[in-house]
């Protein structure tokens, strides 16, 4: 490393240092919560898509759930994939979306399916990444599901219907799981 080099690096690490808050300062303030968020907690979308990754699949690996946000949506996902050697190659992504369509704020069930798109496969690199993120080998960001892929649920959100959509998010999740014993 010459001379310059190291005097850059030096340079960084000091502007690092003071760019940090002061030890027991003030926390930076955090991002204020958007509607969208508000109605996935309402739904309890976090808990319930918590409750899958908790137990044991004959046919699949879960992982998740993670809190995904765009621009104008924000959704809860979990991810999942086949047992297998193979498995890798397609990821499934099982959430709830809260978002705006036709300047009404909607709430969408639904499963995306994903491609992988590493330029290689490591085994034993991808089994450990995988459980924390899935936009690493899959390049997405977990956005609202299109009409490519298959919705399970969508309607209009309305504050007082909050817990019947607790109930559906409850039910579908309860079907899924059916299909996915079934194999």
């Amino acid at each position: 490393m010459s001379t310059e080099d190291k005097k850059q690096r030096y340079d960084s690490i000091l502007r690092n240092i003071a760019s940090r808050r002061p030890f027991g300062g003030a926390k930076p303030e955090a991002e204020r919560p958007r509607l969208h968020d508000r109605a996935l907690d309402l739904v309890n979308a976090f808990d319930a898509l918590a409750e899958l990754t908790q137990g044991e699949f004959k046919h699949i690996l879960c992982y998740g759930p993670k809190a995904v946000r765009g621009q104008a949506w924000s959704g809860v996902v979990v991810w999942y994939h086949s047992k297998g050697y193979h498995g890798y190659q397609t990821l499934n992504l099982l959430g709830v979306w809260a978002h705006y369509r036709d300047s009404e704020l909607r709430l969408s069930m639904g499963i995306r399916k994903l491609s992988y798109r590493a330029p290689v496969y490591d085994p034993g690199v991808y089994r450990v990444a995988i459980q924390n993120n899935f936009n690493i080998y899959y390049d997405d960001d977990g956005r609202v599901p299109g009409e490519e892929d298959r919705l399970l649920f969508r309607a209009r959100f309305d504050m007082k219907k909050r817990l019947s959509y607790r109930q559906t998010l409850v039910e579908i999740l309860q079907k899924w799981r059916q299909e996915i014993d079934a194999g």
